[in-house]
């Protein structure tokens, strides 16, 4: 196996595969290194689980869970889009919610980090870093 996890059944484009699991690694990432939020970070790993088909691994089961309790929240570009009195009232919540998350949010990407190293080199020639 040249992968550092088997490729899943069903996946018939190996090339964006690896491109996908390099994403949960740099999202991963971007959590442990403030870039984003946790509640951004559950969002992004629940469609990167589901087009790698890993929505069953435990970290991406939790991030599930912060996106199902936390859907309603105006995290990110549909913030532009609300009203200021709405976003302060919302903004306890979101507050609320991170701090929840947070602990078990960074325990998951430490774990996503070294489970998906393998892909963070993998890389196409010509294609810019992500």
């Amino acid at each position: 196996m040249e992968h550092g996890i088997p490729i899943p059944a069903g996946i018939r484009n190996e090339a964006l595969w690896l491109k996908r699991c390099r994403k949960i690694h740099a999202r991963a990432k971007d959590l442990l290194e403030g870039r984003l939020s946790v509640i951004e970070t559950a969002r992004a790993m629940n469609v990167l689980a589901l087009w790698t088909r890993a929505e069953n691994e435990p970290e991406f089961q939790l991030f599930r869970a912060i996106t199902s309790e936390t859907d309603h929240l105006p995290v990110g570009d549909v913030r532009q889009y609300w009203a200021p009195e709405a976003l302060a009232r919302e903004d306890i919540d979101i507050r609320a919610a991170e701090n929840r998350w947070r602990h078990q949010a960074l325990v998951a990407s430490a774990q996503l980090i070294q489970r998906y190293q393998w892909a963070a080199g993998r890389r196409r020639a010509g294609r810019s870093v992500e």
